[in-house]
């Protein structure tokens, strides 16, 4: 699902007009950009977390193509506690998604995006605001749980602008216990990955 695509769904599911739909999800988009240009952490309420992963330059291989890049973006995504469980997905450590999802430097929710939008008279209410936003993670769930990809791009490029959401299988594997040091066995689960566009990207480096 390109960004033209997920706007039609976001309009269709609220009641709103294309436009206001456009409004919330680049309000969205451009207040997670912002704060992630100042190293900030930003999250969208009941979605999900956003922080700049903090890795060190290293050498490394992709598994698909020994000469390709690898796949590795600058920005790290943590679903909150209720977006995993519409996915129905593990929501991984309890307190530790829980407490990225409430205490992140930026909070992005319907009151936010009203008021970077402009408020009722030029841009969108809060309860507009509030509508739009309840579509697009509405929209996001039903697309991911088919297995569809949502590219929050440019129109003409889905590769540029802000990034692309997807499903991932992670492989059950060995893991040991970090209090213990025992092995234990990790099941298989679904994840939701998140890759930047390169835009975003950029501003982040």
């Amino acid at each position: 699902m390109n960004k033209a695509e997920l706007i039609e769904a976001m309009a269709s599911n609220s009641g709103l007009s294309k436009a206001d739909a456009k409004k919330a999800l680049d309000g969205f988009t451009d207040a997670t950009t912002k704060a992630l240009e100042k190293g900030d952490s930003a999250v969208l309420v009941g979605f999900g977390s956003f922080s700049i992963s903090k890795r060190s330059a290293r050498t490394g291989r992709n598994p698909r193509s020994r000469n390709a890049p690898v796949d590795d973006s600058p920005v790290t995504f943590d679903v909150c506690p209720e977006f995993a469980a519409a996915l129905d997905l593990n929501p991984g450590k309890g307190d530790e998604a829980s407490a990225k999802c409430r205490d992140a430097d930026v909070v992005i929710d319907a009151e936010y995006i009203a008021s970077a939008t402009g408020g009722s008279h030029e841009g969108l209410s809060e309860e507009d605001a509030k509508r739009a936003l309840e579509a697009f993670i509405n929209t996001t769930t039903e697309a991911l749980k088919k297995g569809d990809r949502i590219s929050v791009g440019r129109e003409e490029d889905e590769d540029e602008g802000f990034g692309t959401f997807s499903i991932s299988k992670r492989s059950a594997r060995t893991g040991r216990n970090p209090q213990t040091g025992k092995e234990i066995q990790i099941a298989a689960k679904n994840v939701v990955k998140f890759k930047a566009g390169a835009e975003l990207s950029k501003a982040v480096n």
